[in-house]
């Protein structure tokens, strides 16, 4: 046997002991524990016997701590409580879910409508990494990842995905004051002030990769406002400052409250998605599919399992 199990006295001894001093009646403790009064004070008295020390003044009504039992009793009731600290500590990280997301999207999709989630499933606790650096292959604390491109993911598994498309977008006002275009007048347009962003992902468009595969071939007026992030470029679309590229289900709220609106030139299809993924080495828990489901009820055109990976 442990060292350490030798030397502590029996679990059932100390609750018996923390309730009888916590309730000052050996009574109360019984009640409390389902027990008789006479097996509280038998489990008392063998702990006294095995500490060699009288824990509690019996010479009153209500019983009292000793000196030696206020010793006992603070180091007891210090153990149990991180002994319960830790298990519910268990409990919440059993029903933790970690999830992974591109900056723009926890922005732009996640935030508005994760009360939804926590409303339809209220045991779980989420957790969201939002970064545009590809790390959640690495970093086994992720239970479920969303990332735009085309399958196969380094280290992670399709579970299901949401299809976009690529429009160029504005403020009202903006898309007004620009009236009607055509491919060609949205490219030369030298008061057409386009807004980039660096990519957050690899296969993410900038205006010269959109105008390519929507079929344009000749000089373009190149973007004259640049951000670092696509939260950022989105949000000066928003302020009115000139167009961006607009993922449509990326951007869905802005675009249905009127925020921005698309303007009036062919969307891009793209070969990408969004992806739904789940680690390799990881099963899909209860909570990650409760996660999965909820997103793609939420995304009209989702497809579950689809793709490969």
């Amino acid at each position: 046997m442990h060292r350490l199990r030798r030397s502590l006295p029996s679990l059932t001894a100390l609750t018996a002991f923390e309730a009888a001093a916590r309730r000052e009646s050996f009574t109360a403790a019984a009640d409390e524990l389902g027990v008789t009064q006479a097996a509280v004070s038998r489990r008392v008295k063998a702990l006294e016997a095995e500490v060699g020390q009288t824990l509690f003044d019996r010479s009153h009504r209500r019983v009292r701590l000793t000196e030696a039992g206020q010793t006992l009793y603070a180091a007891v009731t210090a153990s149990f409580d991180d002994l319960a600290q830790t298990v519910d500590g268990l409990r919440l990280r059993a029903a933790l879910l970690t999830v992974a997301v591109s900056v723009a999207f926890g922005h732009f999709r996640l935030l508005p409508a994760i009360s939804s989630f926590q409303t339809a499933s209220p045991e779980i606790d989420l957790r969201v990494i939002s970064e545009d650096a590809w790390n959640a292959p690495d970093d086994r604390q992720i239970d479920v990842a969303v990332r735009y491109g085309k399958p196969p993911f380094r280290g992670m598994r399709v579970a299901g995905s949401i299809a976009e498309t690529v429009v160029p977008v504005a403020a009202p006002d903006v898309a007004a004051r620009i009236g009607p275009l055509t491919l060609d007048s949205l490219a030369r347009r030298g008061d057409i002030r386009k807004i980039e962003s660096a990519s957050p992902e690899p296969s993410w468009l900038d205006w010269a990769g959109w105008l390519a595969q929507s079929g344009w071939h000749a000089p373009f007026e190149p973007a004259r406002l640049r951000f670092s992030g696509y939260s950022d470029a989105a949000y000066a679309a928003i302020a009115g400052q000139g167009v961006a590229l607009g993922w449509t289900s990326l951007l869905e709220r802005p675009l249905a409250d009127g925020r921005l609106v698309a303007l009036d030139v062919p969307a891009l299809v793209p070969a990408e998605r969004h992806y739904v993924l789940i680690p390799e080495h990881k099963r899909v828990t209860p909570e990650a599919d409760a996660f999965i489901l909820w997103i793609e009820q939420r995304a009209g055109d989702s497809d579950r399992g689809g793709g490969t990976g």
